[in-house]
């Protein structure tokens, strides 16, 4: 049925070009049909480039629901080796449990390297007071938790996957991480970790302006309109 609603419509909008290239390769759709834009882009008036925080540890902000496809096994086990390690960090969580996380999170809380906040309706504090954002997700239509962070001024590390690379510019904004690789995600962390915060700084401002290069709301709402009556 969806098929049938495809064909016949005139212009198809997706988030991201991975998830786009899909229904060409399975020839759901032509290239002519489709649209890609970058999510719902970001206003960027709601999440202004913020002071970077001046903490004695590094925090890592996770701000999301709780649950195995966001990646947190591999984010509990990358902050469990470096804790092991006796390296400073603290990993903020913002969002729902789900899927039994519930008892892991306060056995973390308890070895002082986490701290739970809870649903939060309003973001913009938890991203003022990281010193990164992470999200090890194992897929996304388009991350606005990548987006808000970066708009915010906070580097990034994020899975290397459509809807959360677009995000980062590797090495400049952010790290890139394989999903589902612990490896990767510990050893991303331990570096950005080991990054002065000036240069952490220097991050969050680029990838602020990558922000605005690329996803402002208002370009993201004219090429929509263009889009649907050319």
């Amino acid at each position: 049925l969806y098929r049938a609603a495809l064909k016949k419509a005139r212009v198809v909008f997706f988030e991201n070009e991975g998830n786009a290239q899909a229904f060409i390769d399975r020839k759901v759709l032509p290239r002519k049909k489709i649209t890609v834009l970058p999510g719902a882009g970001i206003t960027l008036e709601q999440y202004p480039l913020m002071p970077y925080p001046q903490n004695d540890r590094v925090h890592f902000l996770y701000l999301g629901r709780i649950m195995k496809e966001k990646g947190m096994d591999e984010l509990f086990s990358a902050e469990g080796r470096l804790h092991r390690e006796g390296i400073p960090f603290i990993l903020d969580l913002v969002g729902f449990y789900e899927d039994g996380y519930k008892e892991q999170v306060e056995e973390l809380e308890a070895l002082g390297i986490c701290k739970y906040h809870g649903f939060q309706s309003d973001p913009r504090p938890y991203y003022a007071a990281a010193d990164c954002v992470v999200l090890p997700s194992y897929h996304e239509g388009m991350s606005n938790v990548l987006l808000e962070g970066a708009a915010a001024g906070r580097p990034l590390i994020t899975s290397n996957i459509p809807g959360c690379r677009e995000a980062v510019e590797e090495n400049v904004t952010g790290f890139l991480c394989p999903a589902r690789d612990e490896e990767t995600l510990y050893q991303a962390m331990k570096r950005m970790i080991h990054t002065s915060a000036a240069d952490r700084a220097a991050m969050g401002i680029a990838g602020r302006e990558k922000m605005h290069r690329q996803f402002d709301k208002a370009a993201v709402v004219a090429n929509t309109i263009h889009a649907i009556f050319k």
